[in-house]
């Protein structure tokens, strides 16, 4: 959604998440760190933000190959985004913006992963990926009175990791996604939102085998906003995969955020 000019915002994360995938039963608490600042190009609204995230995972093995728990806790991937918006979403100051009404709106973003993470080919559990994500993404919304309709698609792609699980290669092909939002306003300081996504694509290699692990996910949710103050709020949100293949990993988790802007 659009924003005013000369906007810095901070957030912070906490979204804990219960992956139950074949052979595995992994436990992840990940907080988030996402700074936020807001500028013009061409009389559009633009934005650069840099997310850092920090993870403790614990996984627990179904099988005898793999006995016992395992612990990781260290920094992810750092995530560098821009977006600029295409239309409906005008250059404003601050004044500007307390007086402009929202109206539909299409914006790009580009998110590149950068790989410097905690990574360790012998670990069976890693913060990081070591290969670098692309990530191209168009994002639009619709007010029609207190009700926002949103839509956001992506594709993803990936670079290999030639450093899987000692010498090995993994490579993955693009994964795409859908994600769809109602949302309601309550009041100005309340909104509530239905949420849905659907998520395909993605199979990997491992030195050129396919896996047969590709994505055909469908996951539902609902969130809760709020603003404490003009500066200061946050929202509480879960989401939970209804729908996915016979041997994807089953996902729900929440996700707790509190944000700043000045």
């Amino acid at each position: 959604m659009n924003l005013p000019n000369d906007l810095n915002i901070v957030f912070g994360y906490y979204a804990p998440m219960n992956v139950d995938a074949p052979g595995i039963n992994i436990d992840a608490d990940t907080f988030l760190f996402r700074y936020g600042y807001t500028f013009a190009i061409d009389g559009r609204t633009s934005a650069i933000q840099i997310v850092q995230p920090y993870t403790r995972l614990s996984a627990t093995p179904d099988n005898a190959r793999f006995p016992g728990s395992f612990i990781n806790e260290n920094p992810g991937d750092t995530q560098i985004v821009f977006a600029h918006n295409i239309f409906g979403g005008p250059s404003l100051s601050k004044s500007e913006f307390r007086k402009w009404t929202p109206e539909p709106f299409l914006t790009g973003a580009f998110w590149l992963t950068v790989p410097d993470g905690q990574y360790d080919s012998n670990n069976v559990l890693n913060a990081g990926a070591n290969r670098w994500v692309f990530k191209p993404e168009l994002a639009s919304g619709y007010p029609i009175g207190p009700v926002w309709l949103e839509l956001n698609t992506w594709a993803t792609f990936y670079t290999d990791n030639d450093d899987y699980s000692g010498n090995n290669t993994l490579s993955q092909r693009p994964s795409y996604a859908a994600e769809g939002h109602v949302s309601y306003t309550l009041s100005p300081e309340l909104w509530i939102s239905l949420d849905s996504s659907w998520a395909g694509g993605g199979e990997t290699k491992i030195n050129g085998v396919v896996q047969d692990d590709r994505n055909n996910n469908v996951m539902l949710g609902t969130s809760i906003g709020f603003q404490l103050s003009p500066q200061f709020g946050g929202m509480v949100a879960y989401s939970n995969i209804v729908e996915h293949r016979e041997y994807s990993a089953d996902v729900d988790g929440w996700t707790f955020r509190l944000q700043y802007a000045w």
